[in-house]
């Protein structure tokens, strides 16, 4: 699968998100706390960092590896491997400096060139990494993702075991939050080849390297377990001995839970909102995601026609969408790019709301149905049947019997089945581009728009649904090539593919994300980052 390129320089965007302020760690804080007791919707894909794509998978490699820095209080970077590092005035040179001692859980030494190993592993064709695309600024990258240059000409070396070197293709700066990423992550290559393509599959074919340690998942069981990692080098920090992890894709089951005190953390449903919004660990954890429908138009010819996919988009009423079928997690949608994610650096002005082309993505049934029956002339079809890929945990399933009925309703001649799957398997089905329509949700890897509208550019490895506009294309072409260090002139590209987007429903948005939940009050510390992995767990501690 040919992936994109990402060579802009994020300039244009600054930051507005930031970390969940949950509670936080006492200074009287117990040199040890209780277990805490978690809970994730889904099932763990993998403990591969190559192979992570999703927010489960995030959060236990969070846990467990060692990243160059990583987003801490606040939403700032702080230094995990990484004593310090220097960027060259050219902006194309990082030098790391790691810190000295550093341990896997098997006492081997952590060195620079764990991080060169796994760079090349994840930038290697051969691994199949869908996150590869986030080391395109990365000299050589590319070239080697295309197969004209062998990882090994990476743009990353190791001068010493506590020294690392980046060479970057141009600026970059949004180089240091991608470095979060669990694809950037180090690898122990005598391990990793020993369990050759079992690695990541198990707790017993993975190594750690940070706060916790992964114990008790086998591959296909729902529980597992972050112990504390005494060999990792900032242990003293880790008030927590265990974080007990179970999958609970009925929300039902995980309220109840809560209620029994076996929980200290659990999503909510639209009725458990409702009866819980009074309750002192009611939280709503803003993030920067999207909840789009994508339509694939390789399956579904049909999908081509620009009339037909906006009238599928006008048809969906997202206010309704929103306060009554996901209560509380939900903010109606009006553009692709989640607010609350960037500024305009000309004005300070949300990029989203600058953005927005008024009218284009909202609620109208009479264009809808209008432009849906001249979209069928045009295709020479009297109706269309198209089925709807889901993941099987509540929220989903509510969410795609809705569409279904909407769909239905205001679109005279459309008819929607309903597919419902694990999370692990819709991942690989929208990954082969096995699907009609799909219930699709993107959080940002890092504050900035190119997160998202790169998603869709016609090469994208993450455009299932293969829609392409050259003028799209085109603009992002612009953003990352001749505009990447011009900030106005690249904060103006991106804006010009937002509306593109928007105007030619390339994607249906449907709600920008948040989780309403529980979280036990006596548990603190837990930081809940709007983009990445969805919590760092290093400070976690349950009194």
């Amino acid at each position: 699968m040919k992936k994109f390129g990402k060579v802009a320089a994020a300039a244009a965007s600054v930051a507005m998100v930031g970390s969940v302020a949950l509670p936080a760690v006492s200074a009287s804080a117990a040199s040890t706390g209780k277990t805490i007791n978690w809970s994730e919707v889904a099932a763990l894909p993998t403990m591969d960092p190559a192979k992570s794509t999703d927010t489960v998978s995030a959060d236990a490699l969070g846990a467990t590896s060692l990243p160059l820095l990583q987003f801490g209080k606040g939403n700032k970077l702080e230094n995990e491997a990484a004593k310090s590092y220097e960027k060259s005035d050219d902006g194309l040179t990082y030098t790391f400096h790691l810190r000295s001692g550093l341990k896997w859980e098997n006492g081997d030494a952590l060195t620079a060139k764990d991080f060169v190993y796994g760079w090349q592993r994840s930038i290697d064709p051969k691994t199949a990494s869908e996150y590869a695309y986030l080391m395109d600024s990365v000299k050589n990258a590319k070239a080697i993702e295309d197969g004209q240059k062998q990882p090994s000409e990476l743009g990353i070396k190791a001068i010493d075991d506590h020294t690392l070197q980046v060479t970057l293709e141009s600026p970059a700066s949004y180089f240091l939050q991608e470095i979060t990423m669990p694809v950037f992550f180090p690898e122990n290559q005598k391990f990793v080849e020993k369990q050759g393509s079992k690695y990541g599959t198990s707790a017993a074919t993975y190594l750690s390297a940070g706060p916790y340690k992964f114990k008790g998942w086998t591959g296909s069981n729902n529980k597992y377990s972050f112990v504390k990692n005494d060999k990792y080098f900032d242990a003293d920090k880790v008030k927590t001995k265990k974080i007990a992890v179970q999958t609970i894709k009925d929300q039902n089951t995980g309220y109840n839970l809560y209620q029994g005190k076996k929980l200290d953390f659990t999503p909510l449903s639209p009725d458990q909102v409702k009866a819980s919004k009074n309750k002192k660990g009611y939280k709503v954890i803003k993030t920067g995601a999207t909840q789009a429908l994508q339509m694939n138009e390789e399956k579904v010819p049909e999908f081509k026609n620009t009339k037909i996919r906006q009238a599928i988009s006008y048809a969906i009423n997202r206010d309704t969408l929103s306060s009554k079928i996901v209560t509380g997690s939900a903010i109606p949608a009006t553009t692709y790019t989640p607010k609350g994610l960037v500024k305009n650096p000309n004005n300070n002005k949300d990029f989203a709301t600058d953005a927005e082309v008024k009218g284009a993505v909202s609620f109208d049934k009479k264009k809808a149905a209008k432009l849906f029956k001249a979209g069928l002339k045009e295709v020479g079809k009297s109706k269309l049947s198209v089925q709807l890929l889901t993941d099987d945990d509540d929220t989903s399933k509510r969410v795609a019997q809705f569409l279904q009925e909407q769909l239905e309703q205001n679109l005279k001649g459309m008819d929607v089945s309903i597919k419902t799957v694990p999370k692990k398997q819709r991942l690989k089905l929208s990954t082969d581009g096995d699907f009609q329509m799909l219930n699709f949700g993107w959080l940002a890897d890092y504050p900035d728009a190119s997160s998202f509208l790169d998603l869709y550019k016609s090469d994208a490895s993450y455009n299932y649904g293969k829609w392409n506009n050259a003028d799209y294309d085109a603009a992002l072409e612009s953003a990352e090539g001749k505009n990447a260090n011009n900030t106005k002139a690249q904060y103006a590209d991106f804006k010009k593919a937002e509306q593109i987007l928007e105007k030619e429903a390339g994607v249906a948005p449907l709600y920008y994300r948040s989780t309403a939940s529980l979280l036990n009050p006596k548990v603190k510390g837990v930081i809940a980052n709007p983009t990445g992995a969805p919590f760092n767990f290093k400070y976690a501690v349950k009194h």
